[in-house]
Order: structure tokens, then C-alpha cells, then sequence
């Protein structure tokens, strides 16, 4: 992607053509700009990833790459994670990753190319999670490329050609994010007549209820009075269920039958490995929002009446500026699930001297430590209480919070395989790199449920969607401590009360009060920190989606908007719901 002059080349990593072993991190662009190849090689190096660019001229090229020590906010002095860059049969003597605590850009030298096309490969050094965003080849020595986040974005939209949206497209409703609230409203919409586009960071579906983040569904379905409110979570439910440890494999979280139901509906697009960047408001509405699509590295416009933000983030509500509250201090976390594997034989692994140092501490998994369900052993690795993150902004800290549980998973198996000299016939099998996050921006809608609320039974004219998940928040486990003091705390333990179930949410939690069309659904919807505790699960936030197409569907008969749903059209709206029969 060149320059109007020639002089400089960028190549964004997500577009090499074959990624090799590097896994494609989509999960932190609004808070360091691009999508980014990251090496998860659990210590070992992985594949190079192997793309072709063309040189307009010969002679010597400067290389810059956007990339960063990420493990010097703890321990500058070590750098784990490093690769370096081979430009046609020369591997550059650059080591990159070694500099910068935060992203930025570092300098490779520079190599003498050929006019035409060549062969770029990013190399591997480690495995432990070197990561590049952009490769910059530059004819200028002095050139500094911008490293201000609205200055970066602009600097990669001017040489990627993406000053304007490639493409413009229009639909019925835009949903944005693929995971169980997302999935369940776009076929629940597309099933009433909606033309819907479904934009979703990651190759598949399915968010945490994916083989990235395998995590099983909690909540319960298809509660009277309203017996139909469950039914395209039904669909959705998987065989098989493993909740921790090896048994829990990708396959069973069935991702290509999520996929399949949707690219079944000719009513929705499917717009995989999409992020949503910008949406653009006028007099408190949605007017389009902006999109990437990461493999080509180009920008499509996309308009329509309605909008849902299924994010689980609110990314789209706050792009386009709707009231939201986030609680940085004292929320629930994120979890990168792992698991260790027999491998019938005696298995090394190298010292991660900075990696979070346990070797004086307990944690669940070593030495008959007990985990907060009274079990011991390998089981208690890397479950869900292995989660970071909670004295954090979920947002802006939200890499630091993933990689946070890195240097806890590599600190313990380290500790376990290298001290304790446990484990010996075992190795790392599996560590998502897709953080699995519980809490962040809340949406405000006309409602804002609160734990009282639901304590109290208050009875809403709107109520809708059966909540039964206990309230369950989780906070930093003090049993451990000592292993917090090196830094933030990694391991939590869950807070859990009961109330009669079911509880049902109000519509008016699921759509936004100061923009006006705007849905939402998941764990974004207009709930108190507490009262998140029990609506956050995933077949709570599919049913969520499910009520809210059937809103659009009639927003749409109506030419309204979703407050209008309750104000002018709520004794249709609650009948639909009742009417729909459960399906066996």
C-alpha cells in the first residue's frame, strides 16, 4: 500500500496472505489502532507469517514496525515476545519487541530491494506473543511516523487509500457483534422481513461461546408467559458441553453451526473479521457507521434505520456518544481459559523469569491448593477465577488485563514445571488469546435495572426477558495475595445471592435514551454494576436479542423508533411475545 510518491509502503500485518502460526488479535484497535499478528506460540516459535508486496524502485528502503515490548509494564528488562523481518532471502539483524512500553514504533534499519514484487515474512523468535501491527518502508532515514492514536489512524488511512469508504451499503438494521446476543437478534429480525448486516471482528461467531473463548452457556430459556422467548437460543445450544480443563476442545462449541443458521436467513449479511470503527450521529440519530474490513484492509460505509449494539463492549453506542456508565475500579474482570495436556512423556519448558514470579506462593493447580469449588490438581488451572483485569479501565487497559493473565499462566506453569517439578509427562495445549470479558460500558436506556429491583420484584409493564443467573460478581481472591503484591491480582473468587427466578428484564433496558435508534442487547444493556450480575450470561443475552428483532420488526411496520415500541405500540409488542409458542 504505497504513497501517492513512491516514497513510503505500508503493509498492515492482518493483510499477509498466509498468517503461518500468528493468530489475528482484533480485540484492542480502539485503544492502539490497527488490527494486529500476534505469536501464541505457548513458548514455542510459531510458522512465519508470509505475504508479497511490490517495491516501486530499487535501492535502500528504511523499515519501521509498529510494535512494542509488551511485557515492559512490569519487567522492562526482559523481552519475551520478539521476531524480526525478512525482506526477500535477507532476515533483517533487527530483533523487534524489544523496545517501548506501550505501542509505537521501532526502528529496523534499513535493506536494499529490487524494483517489484518481494517476499516479507515476519519471524518468530519465541513464542511467547511478539506481536506487529504495521510494517512501514520508508526512503526517508529521518521520517517518523505518528504514534497519537487520531494521528496513526489518519497517517494508515492515507497510505492504505481508505480517506473514503470503499463501499457503501444499506440495510434494515445493523447489528454490531457476533457473539449469543448478536447471533440471536440478527436471525430473530431477519426472520420478521429485516434486511440485517452482522458485523463481527472474529472469523466466527459465537463470542465467548466460541472455540476462541469456550465458555458454556449460563441462564435459563422459555419461561411463561412468554413460553417462545428462548426458542432461537434452542437452536443454538451445543451437543456436547466440557467445562474445564482438556476435555473442553474447540469442537464442541460447534461454531460452524452457528455460522451455517446464519448464512442460512438470505436476510443477513455476514460480515466476519469486520470491526466497527466510527458511526456518525445527526440530531441523536445513528446516520451510518464505519467498518474494516481487516483481510482486504478497506473501509465500507454502511447505513440504516436501526442499529443494535451487541458488542458487549458498547462500542458502537459510544461511538456514537449514548449515555453510558463504566465502573473502572472494582468490576469484574477478563479470562483467558487454559488447560494443560498429557502427552504420554516427559515435557520441558524454558524459565519465564518475567513472567509473574509464584515460586514462593500458592495458586489453584499446585500443591494441593484448593479452588473456590473445593477442587484440586489440574482442573484448577486456568479457569475462569484465573481472571485480571478488575482494578482497571476495561477499556483503555483491556490488553493489559489479557496480558496480565499471560505472564500468570506462563508465570504458574513455569513454577510448576521448573520448581515444583510437577506435572512431568505435561505441556500447555491450549490458551485462548480472545479475552473472555464480563463487565465494561453499560448503555443507558429509559431504565436502568438495579439489584433492588430485582430483590423487590418490581414489576415492569415492559418485562420480558427472564433473568435466572444468580447475581454473581466476582472481585480479586485475597487468599493469594502474596502473588497480587508483584503486581494486579489474577485469580478471583465469585459473590453469589439468590433471588426468585425468574426475574423479568424490561424492554426499556434494551435500547438507548438518548439516541434514538439505537438497540441494545447482551451485557452492555442498561443495568446497575450490580444488578449485571445476573443478565450478563449468554442465554439471558440471546433471549435479549431475540425480543429486541422482534421491536425492529415492528419499528419497521411503524417507520418508529424502538421508545416509540413502548409508548405508542407496547400492547402489540407484548402480545407477539406471548404468542410465540415454544418450540420442543
Amino acid at each position: 500500500m504505497l504513497d501517492p510518491k513512491g516514497s513510503m509502503l505500508l503493509v498492515p500485518a492482518c493483510t499477509f496472505a498466509d498468517c503461518g502460526g500468528w493468530a489475528l488479535d482484533t480485540q484492542f484497535v480502539p485503544s492502539m489502532g490497527v488490527p494486529y499478528l500476534l505469536a501464541h506460540g505457548l513458548g514455542t516459535p510459531v510458522a512465519d507469517a508470509v505475504t508479497e508486496v511490490e517495491f516501486p524502485q530499487g535501492g535502500t528502503w528504511y523499515i519501521k514496525a509498529y510494535t512494542y515490548n509488551w511485557n515492559a509494564p512490569w519487567k522492562p528488562e526482559y523481552a519475551p515476545g520478539t521476531f524480526q523481518v525478512q525482506v526477500g532471502k535477507e532476515m533483517l539483524s533487527t530483533v523487534f519487541g524489544t523496545q517501548g512500553d506501550t505501542w509505537g514504533w521501532q526502528d529496523g534499519g534499513s535493506v536494499e530491494v529490487h524494483p517489484g514484487k518481494t517476499e516479507l515474512r515476519l519471524h518468530d523468535l519465541t513464542g511467547f506473543e511478539g506481536r506487529c501491527g504495521l510494517l512501514l518502508f520508508c526512503r526517508e532515514q529521518t521520517f517518523q511516523p505518528p504514534v497519537k492514536l487520531s494521528e496513526l489512524i489518519r497517517f494508515v488511512k492515507e497510505l492504505t487509500g481508505n480517506s473514503l469508504p470503499s463501499q457503501e451499503l444499506s440495510f434494515d438494521m445493523v447489528v454490531a457483534g457476533g457473539g449469543f446476543a448478536g447471533i440471536c437478534a440478527s436471525l430473530s429480525a431477519a426472520r420478521r422481513g429485516l434486511k440485517v448486516a452482522l458485523v463481527q471482528d472474529r472469523p466466527m461467531v459465537g463470542g465467548n461461546n466460541s472455540s476462541e473463548g469456550r465458555v458454556w452457556l449460563g441462564g435459563e430459556t422459555n419461561f411463561e408467559p412468554f413460553p417462545g422467548i428462548g426458542n432461537i437460543v434452542g437452536e443454538l445450544e451445543q451437543e456436547n458441553c466440557a467445562h474445564y480443563g482438556c476435555a473442553n476442545v474447540g469442537e464442541l462449541y460447534e461454531d460452524e453451526k452457528k455460522e451455517a443458521l446464519l448464512r442460512k436467513e438470505p436476510n443477513i449479511t455476514l460480515l466476519l473479521e469486520h470491526i466497527l470503527t466510527e458511526a456518525e450521529t445527526e440530531n441523536n440519530l445513528i446516520r451510518g457507521v464505519t467498518v474494516l474490513d481487516v483481510r482486504n484492509f478497506r473501509y465500507i460505509h454502511i447505513t440504516a434505520p436501526l442499529y443494535l449494539d451487541a458488542t458487549g463492549d458498547g462500542t458502537l453506542g459510544f461511538e456514537a456518544g449514548a449515555d453510558f456508565e463504566v465502573t473502572t475500579n472494582g468490576h469484574m474482570g477478563m479470562t483467558n481459559h487454559w488447560h494443560i495436556n498429557d502427552m504420554g512423556a516427559p515435557q520441558t519448558f524454558p524459565r519465564c523469569p518475567w513472567a509473574i514470579d509464584l515460586t514462593n506462593v500458592p495458586f489453584p493447580g499446585r500443591n494441593g491448593v484448593i479452588d473456590v469449588y473445593g477442587q484440586q490438581g489440574e482442573i484448577s488451572l486456568g479457569c475462569w477465577f484465573w481472571e485480571s483485569g478488575c482494578e482497571h479501565d476495561p477499556i483503555s487497559k483491556a490488553e493489559y488485563a489479557r496480558d496480565t493473565n499471560f505472564r500468570a499462566m506462563y508465570g504458574a506453569w513455569d513454577c510448576l514445571k521448573n520448581v515444583d517439578h510437577s506435572y512431568e509427562n505435561y505441556a500447555l495445549g491450549f490458551c485462548g488469546f480472545i479475552g473472555g470479558k464480563r463487565e465494561s460500558r453499560r448503555l443507558f436506556g429509559d431504565v436502568i435495572l438495579t439489584k433492588s429491583d430485582v430483590y423487590k420484584g418490581v414489576a415492569f409493564d415492559d418485562a420480558c426477558v427472564p433473568s435466572t443467573w444468580n447475581f454473581d460478581v466476582h472481585y480479586p481472591d485475597r487468599r493469594f495475595y502474596a502473588a497480587f503484591h508483584e503486581g494486579d491480582g489474577f485469580i478471583t473468587k465469585d459473590y453469589h445471592e439468590e433471588f426468585p427466578k425468574p426475574y423479568f428484564i424490561p424492554y426499556r433496558c434494551m435500547y438507548s435514551r438518548n439516541i434514538q435508534n439505537l438497540f441494545m442487547a447482551g451485557r452492555d444493556v442498561s443495568v446497575s454494576h450490580d444488578a449485571l450480575g445476573t443478565v450478563r450470561v449468554m442465554r439471558t443475552g440471546g433471549m435479549m436479542g431475540e425480543v429486541v428483532g422482534i421491536a425492529a420488526s415492528l419499528c419497521k411496520k411503524y417507520h418508529a423508533l424502538p421508545r416509540q415500541i413502548y409508548t405508542e405500540h407496547l400492547e402489540e409488542f407484548m402480545g407477539i411475545l406471548h404468542a410465540i409458542p415454544k418450540k420442543n
